[in-house]
């Protein structure tokens, strides 16, 4: 006895891809929400250059000032706390400890059409 199986892909990615689209928008906004009081904060241009360097649903959360990269792997510097607190260098790693949960929580329930 022989089987065939026929898979059309197409139609399964088709069928799911908006709660897959939706969900990357959602993840996206979050990341960038929550990695908010993690960033170094001196005139809020490093922190808007997240808002202005992201495309929402792309999958990149980018922070496209000229000095975003040297502050975020910028361990043992002096971050002001005067206005974030929990400013610190590698401010996406921080957020992820703290929220992944919720994020992973908020991606299967969009994801899964709920």
């Amino acid at each position: 006895m022989k089987y065939r199986l026929v898979i059309h892909t197409e139609a399964c990615i088709s069928r799911h891809k908006p709660y897959y689209a939706a969900a990357q928008k959602w993840l996206d906004s979050e990341v960038l929400k929550d990695c908010g009081p993690f960033v170094p904060f001196r005139t809020g241009n490093l922190m808007n250059s997240g808002n202005t360097g992201t495309v929402i649903g792309s999958g990149q959360v980018i922070y496209n000032a000229p000095y975003a990269k040297p502050n975020y792997y910028g361990v043992g510097r002096n971050f002001s706390k005067e206005k974030h607190p929990q400013a610190c260098a590698q401010w996406f790693e921080k957020a992820k400890a703290v929220k992944l949960k919720s994020w992973n929580d908020g991606v299967n329930k969009i994801a899964n059409g709920r």
